[in-house]
């Protein structure tokens, strides 16, 4: 769907990431986030290797409608370009909008150029940038946020429970300057909010995006990479953009949502969780045990409860695929969606099948762990 745009002007013309062990997943979940018109360049400095050939730019890419590509020595900052920091280098940020790549030279070079960075992002730009840290290992940025909070700049930090790593944002929250501690769900929807739509840094913001985190079940970063991998498999086997997971919780007797591609942030809290009592296609094929088509959501009277929410989320044909462990033992259920009216054919249908075996296996696999 397209974005509504608020009235309200915003100030903020940066936003500068820094993050370290398990950071690429986490930027790649930030920017799939974010419009292609995002009012703001983005500057990403992740810790690399500098000894191996690194295609971070190319990777972060597949997930975003934001132009990625590396940074160049003195280049000019553009509106809505990702910007990469080449291995063994360090942002620092001008004054007249334009960056340059300072060599991470002594044996604590990482720590220092993430401070360097945000230290310059503070000096040049004030209370005109947005600061997240991600996870990571070590202390780095610390003492970089700090100088941004004495700015008025806003900071941001991701949490323990999806971060890969705590150390980073453990050592930025301890400094007492971060304005808000996130899920790295929420923390696309919160840029867009400041940056987009020019609100404020408020406590209802807060609410809102802490709706945001996953319902029911706890999930760990890695199950959710995983269940990442999968949706994206399926989208892509159905040639659409748009699906979800939900997992089922049998405590509470409801689907909960895990993972989703395509919806619109406003849209998240009604999929959060369906009740086993509903009457919709994923908890149809869930008591059925086999997939739910809904060719067109406009003339399947099955669907007439839930067209209204179709239609604010932009999809006429939908469908639903139960999955289950190799003793039958119901998981979950597999969604995807499509922005016109869909009839399937026999093979694609089968390899959604297919998919969605080894979808309960990697589920089964992942629910064992946490229970051994």
């Amino acid at each position: 769907m397209p974005r509504q745009r608020s009235n309200n002007k915003s100030n903020i013309e940066i936003v500068a990431i820094a993050a370290s062990a398990g950071g690429v997943t986490a930027i790649r979940k930030v920017l799939s986030g974010l419009p292609a018109d995002f009012p703001a360049p983005i500057l990403c400095l992740q810790h690399l290797n500098p000894s191996e050939t690194n295609v971070l730019a190319q990777v972060l890419q597949l997930q975003t409608n934001l132009t990625v590509r590396w940074a160049h020595e003195r280049e000019e900052l553009t509106a809505g370009v990702v910007y990469v920091c080449p291995p063994g280098h360090y942002f620092v940020v001008h004054a007249n909008g334009t960056v340059s790549l300072a060599p991470q030279a002594t044996k604590h070079g990482w720590v220092h150029g993430v401070n360097h960075f945000f230290e310059s992002v503070a000096q040049s730009y004030a209370d005109r940038a947005v600061v997240v840290v991600m996870t990571g290992t070590g202390k780095g940025g610390a003492e970089g946020v700090r100088a941004v909070s004495q700015q008025n700049g806003i900071v941001l930090a991701q949490d323990k429970a999806s971060s890969v790593a705590y150390g980073m944002p453990e050592a930025a929250i301890a400094t007492g300057c971060v304005d808000r501690v996130l899920p790295r769900e929420a923390i696309a929807s919160l840029l867009v909010s400041l940056v987009c739509e020019g609100n404020p840094l408020s406590n209802e913001l807060v609410s809102k995006t802490s709706s945001l985190l996953i319902a029911g079940l706890p999930i760990s970063p890695t199950f959710q990479d995983a269940l990442e991998n999968v949706l994206d498999r399926a989208i892509a086997i159905h040639r659409t953009d748009m699906g979800y997971i939900h997992l089922l919780d049998r405590q509470t007797c409801t689907l909960a949502l895990a993972v989703q591609r395509g919806f619109d942030v406003g849209l998240v809290d009604e999929l959060q969780t369906v009740s086993i009592t509903e009457y919709s296609p994923c908890i149809m094929a869930l008591r059925a045990g086999e997939t739910v088509i809904v060719e067109d959501v406009k003339v399947d009277p099955r669907f007439t409860p839930h067209r209204a929410i179709a239609a604010a989320a932009g999809y006429r044909a939908a469908q639903s695929t139960p999955l289950a462990s190799r003793t039958g033992t119901l998981l979950g259920v597999l969604s995807t969606h499509f922005r016109q009216p869909r009839k399937f054919v026999p093979w694609e249908m089968k390899l959604l099948d297919m998919h969605a075996r080894y979808a309960g296996d990697l589920i089964e696999l992942f629910q064992a762990k946490k229970v051994g």
